[in-house]
Formats: structure tokens, sequence, C-alpha cells
């Protein structure tokens, strides 16, 4: 999908439309003119358009478009003139009144829909989008358009509307490798790997040479466990894009998915020594030296990543659980409480669980025991119950003197940690022995 992002949403509008320029897309008759407007002058305008001389037409056009003119294909041209230059307010403006004169001009509603897009007003896009598909006698190469695009719009929020989207626009359009790229997208927004990864299939064989799709391709199998076939991917889309960043980047984060990364360090390293202002390679590399066992060299970069970010939880997790290995916990624990204060700015419920998992830990070494209890209990909805957060929600009680809470929670971990934690379990005991003495 991020290959039809680029062919819809983010191509300057004078690549994006040329094929459907003003004055044989628009369903406004010719003889519709108002009679103060100039057809002498309109035709000079769209032969500036015709010939990219976008601000001439502007300046042709601007003094048509008055209160009092009714000719929508005025206002069409000067809202594509404006959305060629990146005009992008007076292009919206301009679409709109040719729409108000002209609501049944399918162009006019795909080209301001494709201009909200852009800009990011994305409900007024999808009004604009599915206004166009709704007009009688829309050409089809307009309705596969707008189609596309709401397939586009639709990805994130709701991916099963925008499967349903793409299939509309094969209605009244063959499909290209760029659809087929959109249906693999899709159906790993879905969640279903089985069906990506059989669109991904297809989408590489039409376009082995897509970056993007091999990525996607690659991110599917990694997820599936099929490590040699996402590697090999990667190796051919490499052999013919050498030297790719992005490439490189992706490959050096499967192989941390893949539990390797003494694999990634030196190809991150290279790509942080050639773009340091790249922030997601500096991810990869701070992760990578935290998970080979180098968490020295991971924190300073996540010390100068949070200077610029100091509000990215992610940020913030990763970063106190270098802390934490390096025995920095005073410094890990404000860390995160700071970030599960946040919690609807986690990517994901499993993220604040384990961030609240950190918070825990961290409070423990720090002698914290309140705030070992205030961490559990968030990360005790969302995620499954297991030894040792049961044995830390056992000695915060216990520091705290909540007797029976302490004991009932040691029995639990004993039941569950089946001879894999003998020092704790053999603490556990001991205290258990003491608390029932108590009372």
């Amino acid at each position: 999908m991020r290959i039809l992002a680029a062919a819809l949403l983010l191509s300057l509008p004078a690549v994006a439309q040329m094929d459907l320029p003003p004055g044989t897309t628009s369903t406004v008759p010719q003889q519709q003119t108002a009679p103060s407007a100039s057809q002498a002058t309109l035709a000079k305008a769209e032969d500036a358009i015709a010939n990219g001389k976008y601000a001439d037409a502007v300046t042709l056009l601007t003094p048509l478009a008055t209160e009092t003119q009714t000719n929508a294909r005025v206002f069409y041209d000067l809202g594509f003139a404006h959305d060629a230059l990146n005009q992008d307010a007076d292009a919206a403006a301009a679409y709109a009144k040719s729409i108000a004169l002209k609501n049944d001009d399918a162009g006019a509603h795909v080209s301001l829909g494709l201009l909200y897009a852009r800009m990011g007003e994305t409900a007024k896009a999808q009004e604009q989008l599915r206004s166009a598909t709704k007009i009688e006698g829309a050409g089809r190469d307009l309705l596969a358009r707008a189609w596309r695009a709401l397939a586009e719009l639709d990805l994130k929020s709701n991916p099963e509307m925008a499967r349903n989207d793409l299939l509309s626009a094969l209605k009244y359009a063959p499909e290209t490798p760029d659809d087929a790229a959109s249906a693999a997208e899709i159906a790993e927004a879905m969640g279903d790997d089985a069906a990506a990864e059989q669109a991904y299939t297809h989408a590489f064989s039409l376009n082995p040479a897509s970056v993007d799709v091999a990525m996607g391709y690659a991110r599917t199998l990694t997820r599936q466990k099929k490590f040699v076939q996402a590697d090999q991917v990667l190796t051919s889309a490499l052999a013919q894009h050498p030297g790719n960043h992005a490439l490189i980047a992706e490959r050096a984060s499967e192989q941390l998915l893949q539990g390797k990364p003494e694999a990634a360090v030196p190809a991150l390293e290279s790509l942080h020594t050639n773009e340091p202002g790249n922030v997601a390679v500096a991810m990869l590399l701070a992760r990578a030296y935290s998970a080979a066992g180098a968490p020295e060299k991971a924190e300073p970069i996540y010390t100068a990543l949070l200077k610029t970010s100091p509000d990215d939880v992610t940020l913030m997790t990763e970063a106190a659980d270098t802390l934490i290995r390096l025995r920095r916990s005073p410094e890990a624990e404000p860390l995160l409480q700071k970030a599960v204060s946040q919690p609807d700015k986690f990517p994901s419920k499993t993220a604040l669980a384990q961030a609240a998992g950190e918070l825990a830990f961290a409070a423990s070494a720090n002698k914290d025991a309140a705030t070992v209890l205030k961490a559990l209990a968030i990360r005790q909805p969302l995620a499954p119950s297991s030894p040792p957060f049961t044995f830390l929600e056992a000695s915060a009680h216990d520091t705290l003197h909540h007797t029976k809470q302490a004991a009932d929670a040691y029995r639990q971990f004993l039941s569950e940690s089946g001879g894999k934690y003998p020092d704790q379990e053999w603490q556990a005991q001991q205290r258990l022995q003491i608390l029932t003495r108590t009372r």
C-alpha cells in the first residue's frame, strides 16, 4: 500500500492528474459559460495548464472566479492549477466551488478527495471520494482511482473495508502490481499471515524489484518463523538494489527478530555512521547492542534519542530496560513511571504490559514496594501471570506488611514455579513459614 500511497496521494498533482487534463475530464459542458466569463481567457488558461504553466493559469483564471461566476469549469481549472503549485488551501476552495456549481462532476470530487488525502484530512477525503463512486455515468478510470484511494485511506482504520474498496476498484480496471501490493498490505493489516504470504508471493512475482514489497514479504515470512525464505527474499532484493539502506535495515531488523543481534550489529553500525540522524536506524542499533549483551553501547544512543523525543513511550521503555541491564535502576524507574502514565501512547497493550513489568522490576530493585504493586496492577489485565511477577508481588506485599496478601502470593508463586527458580522458591518457603507463624 506504500506504493499505492506514493502513486495516488504523495505525488505532485500535475503528475497524478495530467492524464485527466482540465477541459477533457470535467463533465461540465463547454457551452455552460456565464455571460461574464471570457471563453478566450478560459481557453488560454487551459492551454497554459496543458503546457505546465500553472502560475500563468492562476493569473488568467483568478479574475474569472468571481462570486457571480456560474461556470464550474472555471473553478475546476483554477483548483487544478493551484493543486499543481501545491497551494492546497486555494486549490481546495476552488474545487469545492466547482462541486457546489456542478455536484455530479466526478472528476472534481476525485481531485478534491485526493487533495484532502494529501493534506491529511482523511474524513473529508473519504467523503469526496465516496461521493465520486456514487455518481452515475462516472468514467471507469475515475471510479477505479477513487476506490484505490479509498483503499489506501481505509487501510489503517478498517482493513476489511480497504479490501472491499480494492475489490471495487478492480471491477473498473485491470489489476496492477500496485494493486497486488495493496492486497498484500491489507491482508497483513487484517492479521491474516497466511493470506498475506500468498498475496505477497503474487505481488513479488509481479514486481520483484519493489523494495516495499520485498520488505513486507520478508516481515510476513518472519512472523511465521520462515526465516530462510525471508532471508532469500531480502537477498534477492538486495541483489537488485545493492546498498539500499531500507533493505539493509530491514534485514538487520529480521535478524534481531530471529535472535541474531550479533549478525545485525555490523550493518547497523555502518548505516548509523552514514545516517546519524536516522532515528529508526539508531533505535535498531541500540536494540541490537542491548540484545547482544552490550547495553553500555546502547545507553548513549537512547540518551541522545530521548533528548529529541522525550515523550516517546517506546524510547523511554527501551532506554529504561538498558539502564536496568546496567544496574542503574534508580534512573530507569522515573522513565518507566512517565511512560506508563501515558497508556494511550503505547502502540499495543502488549507494549504497555512490558513497560509495566519493567517498572515492577526497577521499583523492586529500588526497594519501592508501593510502586511495584502499582506497576503490577497495570500489567495484570494485559498479560498472563508468570512466576517472576508473582514473586515480585509477594515480596512487595511482604515488605509492606500485607501478611495475608503476601502469603497468598507466595503460595501462588510456588504453584507456578515448578522448580525453575530454586533460590526464590527457598525464600518463598521460608517467608511462608514466618508469615503463617505470625498469624
